[in-house]
């Protein structure tokens, strides 16, 4: 060792004990060592910037997780270094510091070691982000000490380590091989550039994946949107020539950015993170997340929407924070105006929402003006959030999508398809809600109830409770540009005129849309709390025995591997036993003691709320139901005969339950079941193969199947009623409206006579979408007087519902579907 290193290596020692007291930063992923593969290679690290602090912490995590140390010599084949590590972007000067507009001597050597030896040269990248935090010039706390896209001096360095030193990510990414990159036949200085290149790219993209985009200010952002020929057009159009009206459209305009914009400040999402971290722990008892990969696989060189669903106010705080606890930008969430509440408003403001108005309609300024604002933040690459459903799902079934939205961002990136955006689908499994009240009042015809700052501390009180796990699922991206060339190939070519939206882009959107929803769907999470409410609400008084409920789950889950939905649906693992233990610790659930063993049940008031996280997974086992279902009154049937019913009412159940198989391939959807169903000894095949059997009335295996079919008993129930009340009033009498409210009245009689008293069963929502599918199908059509018509084939709905449906049952519906005198009020 010569004599600087007998000074530098104690120095340097020193260095580390001292940054180790303080900085402490998360290495992603757990295990960096994993990610070199060829174990015989030589490894050289690559900085985006370098300096002492960052070759410090990279000296922490190397030696934590027994990688090859940056700072020691580096040996290769005809090449000798002091150091295993790179600076891609370096500065020169002592005093003052600027860029060098050179490139690294040690790259260029490594690059002309590989061409000339073609010696195996491993090139692992290491991200360093202290604080995490995109640019802001209004800040200047921020401006001179947070992470940016400008390369730190020596002074800023330091306060960042000092300030961020524990809030701060370093990311190894997989080792780039230089045999793999540099060409046999390319010249040593060509492929030098060409790593370089590569490099930079490679640093630029983790940048935007994980601080988000160079942030302008506000001032900015009111200009660009002011100014974008939308806002213009429609500005002129109102004003026409008088000054004075340009005036106060202006006026209107600048109020209208400043009511929208996000206005993200990192101290706000610093003390978010933590206050957050805090709640989570006080009411869940954890969060589990599924396939977080597929969000990592994405998020490095795409424009990402998530897009998740809706069940909850948590809903958007939960997100925000897994996905800054990723270590991935924090994405605009779309917040309806009704959140903007005083203080609390703000606090969402800065944490990265922009609120929208329920509606646009006949305010063409206000609608320029989002749909410029939303252009702006996702052609900048900006994550954003926004729940396709427009508001929270009352009865936990999805939501049919709406396409404000969805059609202005599909519009922004046909403008300006330069980054690939992609829709992610979320799915959030709650275990218990705290809007889970005030829902079933909704649905039982109570107003909603408007968000003030008084509610939110009333709800507060909520947060004492156990409120279980929540599951987090991550579904399958979906990329815009695969998507428009499969719907519309010319899209490049046919962007509209004078910035108006092409009239092809509807057919986009509504499937856009489809696929979103069944993507949600797909991912599901199967909670203990939603087998619970499957099972027991399929019991008449939500009441069964401990044995046979451990029966009924185990089949439950049995079936839902056997016959998977799809590979993004996760299952609890959870026995039987656990399960019913954790039911009893949220309170979902009640045993009475008995000596020929205990009796679980749920009360009336749980039950309705049960309905809602029943409804969560009633679409991954309604196949196999509907297969149940039909052996109810029956004992036997023919394989076609089966298929044949399934696919007469999967039309109704897919629209119902947003199931995402083609009606074209639901007698194999059909098949599949029957065979998970054979394989559970649940049915048998007779002597011919054709014919299905059940097994014999009273065995415990019939009671299996019993079960399975009445979670779909309902359903049935609701589509036979809405049939009956309209051949028994017969065609051309009455009104959609009127059908509409006969239905949702007969169906509340009928809950209350029967079965549990759930707005669930009698939500008119349900019936309306019935009804709608049955226009669609053609089966019943509008005449000139709005009044539904329909021919004789209805009627066999009627026969094939003695298959299913219970006499008493129907003979009740169709008494009190029978016309009042004097026809319709």
């Amino acid at each position: 060792m010569n004599a600087a290193g007998l000074i530098f290596r104690p120095l340097y020692w020193f260095a580390g004990q001292m940054f180790a007291i303080w900085a402490r930063p998360t290495v992603q992923p757990d295990a960096p060592a994993d990610l070199i593969t060829d174990k015989t290679a030589a490894v050289c690290y690559v900085l985006e910037t370098g300096g002492l602090a960052d070759l410090l912490a990279v000296e922490r995590a190397c030696r934590k997780h027994y990688l090859p140390s940056p700072s020691e010599p580096f040996t290769c084949r005809g090449l000798k270094e002091a150091r295993r590590v790179i600076a891609l972007r370096r500065k020169k000067g002592f005093m003052f510091r600027r860029p060098s507009p050179k490139g690294s001597p040690r790259l260029k050597r490594l690059v002309e070691t590989a061409c000339d030896t073609r010696q195996e040269l491993l090139l692992v990248p290491v991200a360093l982000y202290w604080g995490r935090t995109p640019h802001r010039e209004r800040s200047v706390f921020k401006l001179l000490f947070s992470e940016n896209w400008d390369v730190m001096g020596r002074t800023r360095k330091f306060f960042a380590t000092l300030l961020f030193g524990r809030n701060t990510l370093l990311r190894f990414s997989r080792p780039l091989p230089l045999s793999s990159i540099v060409s046999e036949d390319l010249e040593p200085n060509l492929a030098y550039r060409k790593v370089s290149r590569i490099l930079r790219v490679h640093f630029r993209q983790g940048r935007a994946a994980t601080v988000g985009p160079d942030l302008s200010n506000r001032a900015a952002m009111l200009d660009y949107v002011m100014n974008t020929p939308g806002v213009r057009r429609v500005i002129d159009a109102d004003a026409g020539s008088s000054p004075r009206a340009r005036e106060r459209a202006e006026r209107k305009a600048r109020k209208y950015v400043t009511e929208i914009a996000a206005d993200m400040s990192y101290g706000t999402v610093l003390v978010a993170e933590r206050f957050l971290r805090w709640l989570w722990n006080q009411i869940y008892d954890g969060i589990e997340l599924g396939h977080v990969e597929r969000l990592h696989a994405v998020a490095g060189d795409s424009t990402i929407v998530y897009v998740p669903c809706h069940r909850s106010h948590f809903d958007y705080l939960l997100l925000s924070y897994i996905v800054y606890e990723e270590s991935l930008q924090i994405p605009h969430v779309a917040a309806g105006i009704n959140l903007n509440l005083p203080v609390v408003g703000r606090i969402l403001r800065h944490g990265g929402a922009f609120y929208l108005r329920r509606s646009f309609k006949g305010n063409r300024l206000y609608a320029a003006v989002f749909d410029a604002y939303l252009h702006h933040i996702l052609a900048r690459g900006n994550s954003v959030e926004y729940f396709v459903e427009g508001t929270r799902s009352r009865t936990g079934r999805l939501l049919e999508p709406k396409g404000g939205l969805l059609v202005m961002t599909a519009h922004s990136y046909v403008r300006n398809p330069r980054r690939p955006l992609v829709f992610v689908p979320v799915y959030f499994g709650y275990e218990k809600l705290i809007e889970g009240g005030s829902f079933i009042s909704e649905l039982g015809g109570a107003e909603k109830e408007r968000e003030s700052l008084l509610g939110l501390l009333r709800s507060v009180k909520s947060l004492r409770e156990n409120f279980g796990k929540v599951y987090v699922n991550i579904g399958h991206p979906i990329e815009l540009g695969p998507l428009l060339d499969r719907i519309h190939p010319d899209w490049r070519d046919d962007t509209g005129n004078n910035g108006e939206r092409p009239a092809w882009l509807g057919d986009v959107v509504d499937e856009l849309g489809r696929e979103i929803i069944d993507g949600i769907n797909a991912a599901a999470a199967v909670t203990p709390i939603s087998l619970l409410a499957f099972v027991l609400l399929s019991t008449p008084k939500q009441k069964i025995g401990e044995i046979e409920l451990k029966r009924q789950l185990r089949l439950s889950l049995d079936l839902l591997e056997r016959f998977r939905y799809s590979d993004s649906v996760t299952l609890p693992d959870l026995d039987p036993d656990q399960i019913i233990a954790h039911g009893e610790s949220l309170r979902a659930i009640s045993r009475s003691s008995h000596v020929t063993g205990d009796v679980i049940h749920m009360a009336e008031r749980t039950a309705v709320l049960m309905t809602y996280f029943r409804n969560n997974i009633l679409h991954l086992l309604a196949v196999p139901a509907a297969v149940a279902c039909c052996f109810i009154q029956g004992r036997q049937l023919e394989h076609a005969e089966l298929q044949r019913l399934v696919r007469l009412i999967y039309p109704f159940v897919r629209k119902e339950l947003s199931l995402h198989w083609e009606t074209g391939d639901i007698d194999d959807v059909t098949t599949e079941a029957i065979e998970a169903l054979i394989a559970r000894e649940l049915l048998t095949r007779g002597s011919d193969k054709k014919m299905l059997v059940r097994p014999p009335a009273g065995s415990a295996k019939a009671f299996q199947l019993l079960m399975l079919g009445q979670s779909t008993v309902p359903m049935l129930q609701r589509f036979y009623l809405a049939i009956a009340i309209l051949v028994s009033h017969g065609p051309g009498t009455l009104s959609r409206s009127r059908l509409e409210s006969l239905c949702e009245q007969s169906a509340e009689r009928l809950s209350l006579i029967y079965g549990l008293h759930s707005p669930d069963f009698f939500n008119r929502t349900l019936f309306q979408d019935f009804i709608r599918k049955l226009q669609e199908l053609n089966v019943v059509r509008k005449n000139d007087d709005g009044k539904l018509e329909f021919d004789d084939k209805i009627n066999s709905i009627g026969a094939d519902a003695r298959l299913v449906l219970g006499e008493e049952i129907r003979h009740s519906i169709l008494s009190m579907t029978l016309p009042a005198p004097g026809g319709e009020e």
